[in-house]
């Protein structure tokens, strides 16, 4: 994955991973050719390709997120049987949650959340070390929202 990051960021263009489909069971045999041509009558998720595909999910979203021009990540299917029957959903088809779902829930609700109090200076200006994205900022009852795009530097100034 970071040799398709490096050969792409060449062009400074933002780059947007979409149809990413990793499978929660068996892997597609390696003489399959054209993944079409693999039909079978079951494809059921297993608890060891449940405990890859989270560990898969997790490693490609925390290298994307890292990446800076990185803008958008797409998956395939939401439940599973969506594609070729294949186990390549975050929910199983009884609409259970997996094990990547909750790990991707908690990556982005948890490890990837900035919360917090700050004070300003005497100016109204404070510095805020987060994740690129829109935050909603509440002074004195008043809330504005302000997005912190990946050029900026992170210093805030506030007129309410």
């Amino acid at each position: 994955m970071e040799d398709v990051l490096e050969r792409f960021s060449f062009f400074g263009l933002p780059l947007h991973f979409t149809e990413n489909t990793l499978l929660s069971g068996e892997i597609m045999p390696p003489d399959i050719v054209d993944l079409n041509d693999y039909q079978v009558d079951e494809w059921p998720s297993t608890p060891e390709g449940e405990e890859r595909q989270k560990k898969e999910w997790a490693e490609m979203y925390q290298i994307l997120f890292e990446h800076p021009l990185v803008e958008a990540v797409t998956g395939w299917d939401f439940a599973d049987g969506a594609w070729l029957g294949a186990p390549s959903g975050i929910i199983r088809k009884d609409n259970s949650t997996k094990p990547v779902y909750n790990e991707l829930y908690r990556l982005i609700h948890e490890e990837w959340h900035t919360e917090g109090e700050l004070k300003t200076d005497e100016n109204g200006i404070f510095k805020i070390d987060g994740f690129k994205g829109e935050y909603e900022i509440t002074v004195d009852g008043k809330t504005v929202t302000y997005n912190i795009d990946k050029s900026e530097d992170g210093i805030v100034r506030l007129s309410l």
